[in-house]
């Protein structure tokens, strides 16, 4: 029964998030030369060291960079969220050494969701200035990657591993502009603070209020209250230090497809304010774009609420979903890194104890049959935050 649980989980909440350890609130950068900033709306990767944070590729320091976790390698990536679609010549991912070890090493790029081109480490990739909203880096191959073959029954298996103590380490992540130059990317600030929802809906790490700072669209928090649809419902956000809101952007609904949108219950009128003060009244209008909602009054302070007052229904739910959330100072974007998603992950850690299971987190399990000259590739990586891929 365990396992069945366990995939429950895996199937329904979000992906890697960065650790919380080494995220002290950074200082606003400068815009230097002829290097203007671009904000990005969000980043995450699939795999993070906790030491070596996807957030490092975008510091202004070539001495830092991203490193997925030791034993994972192929299949995992980097997603980049642009607020306005950006036109892209091309992207450069420049390699940690070692990294990388043969001429078959590979990644694949997705623009806006849709495959697009991939090429080899260290080279440019051409993207033929898409209009690029979202950018996602997939690494296929790495040439650390080692086979063992056996055939039993005429077929033809190849069993796959990557080794325990490699890693996929990137130094720098160039993407070009229109016009062949470099673009300044400066993901949102991290400000450390908690959070909670007034109810989630069971399973809890599934739908835990953690999502609304993930970065993943398609993860949500969904409340839990059985006799009611989402009226009445709040979140509360306390921050270490004080912070200043200008705004506030929210995803509506559970954006995992349009069919998601419409099947459940989203926000329609809410409050939002200090927490135990006079707060204002907002609306959203019911579409799956994120709303960046400018506060009548900006605001000043460590602790918010988030009261939901009316909803649009949903078709076929009457739990009400939210899938992202994002501040602002300013033009500044910044998000709250709570300790929400550590805890889910130690809730997930105990559950399997000495379970298999434990052996094989964050571990890619990959095969090749060839059965009558047809070749089948299959393989699945169970993450210890609670995903799978």
């Amino acid at each position: 029964s365990f396992i069945f649980s366990a995939f429950f989980l895996l199937a329904a909440c979000g992906g890697d998030r960065p650790k919380t350890d080494n995220t002290a609130a950074q200082p606003a950068p400068v815009s230097t030369g002829k290097r203007p900033i671009v904000w990005l709306e969000g980043i995450y990767a699939t795999s993070s060291s906790p030491a070596h944070e996807v957030y490092d590729l975008f510091d202004d320091d070539p001495d830092t960079g991203w490193q997925t976790r030791e034993g994972s390698g192929p299949d995992e990536g980097i997603m980049l969220y642009f607020p306005n679609a950006i036109l892209i010549q091309s992207v450069q991912v420049v390699p940690e050494n070692g990294s990388f070890q043969d001429e078959h090493s590979f990644f694949q790029t997705y623009v806006n969701g849709s495959l697009a081109t991939g090429g080899k480490p260290g080279e440019k990739v051409a993207l033929d200035n898409k209009p690029v909203k979202s950018l996602y880096i997939r690494f296929e191959r790495t040439g650390l990657e080692q086979t063992a073959k056996r055939e039993k029954d005429g077929v033809a298996i190849a069993i796959e591993s990557f080794p325990a103590d490699a890693h996929i380490g990137i130094k720098t992540l160039n993407l070009f502009d229109d016009k062949g130059e470099i673009l300044r990317l400066m993901p949102p600030l991290r400000k450390h603070g908690d959070l909670s929802a007034s109810s989630t809906l069971v399973p809890e790490n599934a739908y835990s209020a953690a999502n609304l700072f993930d970065c993943r669209k398609e993860f949500v928090w969904v409340e839990g209250n059985k006799t009611g649809s989402g009226e009445g419902e709040t979140l509360n956000f306390e921050f270490a230090e004080p912070v200043n809101i200008t705004a506030v952007q929210i995803w509506n609904g559970y954006q995992r497809s349009d069919e998601h949108v419409s099947a459940n219950a989203r926000v329609r009128d809410f409050e939002f304010g200090l927490k135990d003060s006079t707060t204002g009244k907002y609306t959203l209008r019911d579409t799956r774009a994120g709303q960046k909602i400018e506060l009548s009054t900006p605001l000043s302070g460590q602790n918010f609420g988030l009261a939901i007052k009316s909803i649009y229904p949903g078709s076929k739910y009457k739990d009400l979903a939210i899938s992202e959330m994002l501040f602002f100072d300013g033009d500044k974007p910044f998000t709250l890194v709570s300790k929400l998603p550590e805890r889910n992950q130690t809730a997930l850690r105990n559950k399997t104890g000495s379970s298999p299971l434990t052996h094989i987190f964050n571990r890619r399990i990959s095969n090749t049959v060839e059965e009558a000259g047809v070749l089948t590739q299959q393989s699945i990586i169970l993450r210890s935050d609670g995903t799978f891929v």
